[in-house]
């Protein structure tokens, strides 16, 4: 019985390292010519590539993106020339996480309106000003 207990904890513990060995790291930035994302542990940025190479509105994430398919609520923000220089809308951010690429989609019900999908691939960092709407 002793021998069964030592080779039962043998296998949980390997099971344990397998999965986390194989678990992606997806912290970092990921990006393409359309948009950027920037992944940490417990929430995310979308950045979106306005015309005149600035980004003109953005996405948050205030939770850690999974590995494989996903929908999660957040925040679309649009920049704006008048005080208080945003407005804020609720969103939804549905994608998948298939190895180094992500395909993401933003759903923003108040203006009817999805953007994307945008196809991210890990490592490739496009970083663009703010635009300065007047």
């Amino acid at each position: 019985m002793r021998r069964f207990a030592v080779t039962a904890a043998s296998l949980a513990s390997m099971l344990v390292i397998a999965c986390e060995s194989t678990a992606p790291d997806l912290a970092g930035v990921w990006g393409s010519s359309q948009a950027s994302l920037t992944i940490e542990e417990s929430s995310a940025t979308l950045r979106i590539l306005a015309s005149g190479g600035c980004y003109g509105s953005y996405g948050e994430i205030d939770q850690a993106i999974p590995s494989g398919a996903f929908s999660l609520a957040g925040t679309y923000i649009q920049l704006t020339g008048v005080a208080p220089g945003s407005v804020r809308y609720p969103a939804q951010f549905a994608g998948t996480v298939a190895g180094r690429h992500v395909t993401l989609s933003v759903t923003i019900p108040a203006l009817q309106q999805t953007l994307g999908p945008f196809n991210l691939t890990s490592g490739v960092a496009m970083t663009w000003p703010a635009c300065l709407y007047p």
